[in-house]
């Protein structure tokens, strides 16, 4: 007999339970519980009725006890090892699965059409639905400021930068709609980047899970998409390659947004959140307030801190020349990342390095 308790069938018996159902379903439930009442009150008047109706509620109950714990499992184990094959990613389908999700949902790729403005609303009417029911939602696309982005845009013989474009298009859109979430919500979405290629794509629904893998010419969601248990041996292993990525990866938040603390020698301290774009290995910043703040003050005699940058300590601060050749490479950076426009860039210059 396996050493198994029977506490881990009891969880799945509680969360089917808690598992929302279709309307339909539901009718047909309330017309079998009618018809079953109705059958008990039409044979009350027979002889030994209350020994009779104890007796079939026993052998019923017997029947739900083998059926649960001794039926269930091995057609669960039987379903566990089938792998059945989706000609392409069917994304409104997918969408459908969150919809009544109620542990988990991950998301495994480059980047996705899920995201785009055909599925996107679907997608998060389902992830809305998932979070209330207190599933925990996991996105994990690829960085795009990452040397894989280059690999990848040779696979698809493309321009790598059209596969930024299109990461930042899913990051916009998934920054927008996390705003828009409740504060419970937001707390079970969570959107990582990772900066080495996965090799493998995943769409997870509770137990379930699509996999494919990034081929050669072809877009990932184009392919053959293998159905299969999570628990399977598939199943397996393209998870622990989401767990590896994800524990490396960096929040969302940490490329769409930068806390700086400017100090100033009178002046004491401002904390602002800046957008910011990488051109040369060299940061630089951008938002109103700041702007603002630096006109006001003398930049001699400030400086910049941020917890998020690679190098630690005092930053110095260099507004860029709007006339400069410079300038119009910011805005260009600024525009792909965020959609939007700015005017003026602050450079957070670090500290220089002495050494022997």
């Amino acid at each position: 007999m396996s050493g198994q308790s029977p506490i881990p069938r009891l969880r799945w018996l509680m969360r089917a339970l808690r598992t929302p159902r279709r309307p339909q379903s539901l009718t047909v439930l309330a017309l079998l519980a009618a018809c079953a009442a109705l059958l008990l009150w039409r044979s009350r008047g027979m002889d030994n009725y209350g020994e009779n109706l104890a007796l079939n509620l026993g052998t019923d109950i017997v029947g739900v006890v083998v059926t649960v714990f001794v039926i269930g499992p091995l057609i669960s184990r039987a379903q566990e090892g089938r792998v059945r094959e989706h000609h392409r990613l069917d994304y409104e389908w997918f969408s459908a699965q969150v919809h009544g999700s109620t542990s988990n949902v991950k998301v495994l790729d480059t980047f996705s059409n899920l995201f785009g403005p055909q599925f996107s609303e679907r997608l998060f009417r389902g992830v809305r639905a998932a979070t209330a029911h207190g599933a925990r939602v996991q996105i994990l696309l690829l960085d795009p400021d990452s040397l894989a982005v280059i690999l990848r845009g040779r696979e698809l013989g493309e321009q790598s930068a059209v596969i930024r474009r299109d990461i930042l298009r899913n990051l916009r859109t998934l920054d927008r709609f996390a705003q828009r979430l409740d504060e419970n919500s937001r707390q079970h979405l969570e959107v990582r980047l990772c900066s080495t290629s996965p090799g493998v794509t995943l769409y997870r629904w509770d137990d379930r899970c699509l996999v494919s893998f990034l081929t050669v010419g072809r877009l990932s969601g184009e392919g053959v998409q293998l159905e299969v248990a999570v628990r399977s041996p598939l199943g397996t292993f393209v998870e622990q390659r989401f767990d590896e990525l994800w524990q490396q990866g960096k929040p969302m938040e940490r490329f769409t947004r930068l806390p700086v603390t400017l100090v100033h020698a009178t002046d004491g301290r401002r904390q602002f959140t800046c957008h910011f774009v990488s051109v040369d290995d060299s940061l630089y910043v951008s938002g109103p307030d700041l702007v603002t703040y630096l006109a006001r003050h003398h930049l001699d005699q400030l400086s910049a801190y941020s917890e998020a940058l690679s190098i630690q300590g005092a930053h110095e601060l260099i507004v860029v020349d709007d006339e400069s050749e410079l300038h119009a490479r910011l805005i260009q950076h600024f525009t792909e990342k965020y959609d939007a426009s700015a005017t003026a860039f602050v450079e957070l210059r670090p500290p220089v390095l002495v050494t022997e």
